[in-house]
């Protein structure tokens, strides 16, 4: 069976952006994804909402049969001349509710329901502290409604920007590697006792690049394989997707070359093929731009995002 999972950082979606509701959703609905995985989700998820609400009505991109959870990473803290984010910023995650459900295990002769959480101290799923975090990553737990006993773990992740100096691309490289190295192999191995084979992917943007020669950041790389090892199992950590999503801002939209119009390739998954065995992976850039706002950069970023969605599709 086939799966589409997107990450699309949003651009602060607040409860009063003026957002292309009908657009965004026909980039979820024409590229056939099943979940979604959003960042800079402000406002306690309410636009989000709003466009569901919208869209009830409208037959072509109806998302009345998909589902929505925010979460913000209150716990999360900054070390000392770190700037604060008083926006709010959380994330969010959608789902065709054709094809997923939130996990449900039972408990005591009772039916549960694992809630998505902001992985810190409080959530007990990894052994890592996390208060370093500017934004601490958000975990789901799907099930399929058909198609084999397994459960899909997602990690949503909003790795800290700020400026390039050296102390704050630092401070990305930690979270990222924090990320890698601890969380997701923990996430992917740990067992809740039910037995369902569990799949694990970490998405998001990490304001960190796959080096390219395109890419303007030069020293904000990151690592893309990464070994692990627990003294019994060893497996490989892979970050991928290298194509640029980022969007340069308005003041150079009057370039005449559209591959000008882009800067980092921030957006990325991360995945291990050992501790989740898919049977395929592939993944991709939507170029959202061209194919759904007609090469308009510029309505793009105001409607839209200053983002790319990414896509990945495995097969399970």
């Amino acid at each position: 069976m086939q799966y589409k999972v997107g990450s699309f950082n949003m651009n602060n979606w607040s409860l009063d952006s003026k957002k292309d509701f009908e657009k965004i959703a026909e980039i979820i609905i024409e590229e056939k994804l099943d979940v979604v995985a959003l960042q800079e989700i402000l406002s306690e998820g309410k636009g989000i909402l709003r466009m569901q609400e919208e869209l009830q009505q409208c037959v072509k991109y109806n998302l009345y049969d998909w589902d929505s959870r925010w979460d913000s990473p209150r716990e999360s803290t900054e070390p000392d001349k770190m700037p604060k984010d008083h926006r709010g910023e959380g994330y969010a995650y959608l789902w065709n509710k054709k094809r997923f459900k939130l996990l449900e295990y039972s408990k005591m002769g009772k039916i549960r329901i694992f809630d998505p959480r902001i992985i810190n101290s409080l959530s007990n799923d990894v052994n890592v502290d996390c208060s370093f975090f500017a934004r601490t990553p958000y975990y789901i737990r799907l099930q399929p409604l058909y198609g084999g006993f397994f459960e899909l773990r997602l990690v949503n992740v909003h790795i800290y920007c700020g400026n390039n100096s050296t102390s704050t691309i630092n401070k990305r490289k930690n979270e990222f590697d924090t990320i890698v190295q601890s969380i997701y192999p923990e996430i992917s191995q740990k067992r809740y006792g039910q037995n369902r084979v569990a799949y694990t992917i970490a998405m998001g943007d990490y304001n960190l690049n796959i080096f390219s020669p395109l890419v303007q950041a030069k020293n904000a790389c990151l690592s893309e394989v990464f070994t692990y090892s627990d003294g019994k199992k060893t497996a490989q950590v892979l970050t991928v997707q290298d194509q640029l999503t980022t969007l340069k801002k308005s003041d150079s939209e009057n370039d005449s070359d559209n591959d000008t119009r882009y800067r980092n390739n921030y957006d990325h998954f991360t995945y291990s093929p050992e501790l989740s065995q898919f049977n395929s992976v592939s993944y991709e850039t939507i170029d959202a731009v061209n194919k759904y706002c007609g090469g308009d950069f510029s309505y793009y970023r105001k409607n839209i995002s200053d983002h790319l969605p990414i896509v990945m599709s495995v097969d399970i």
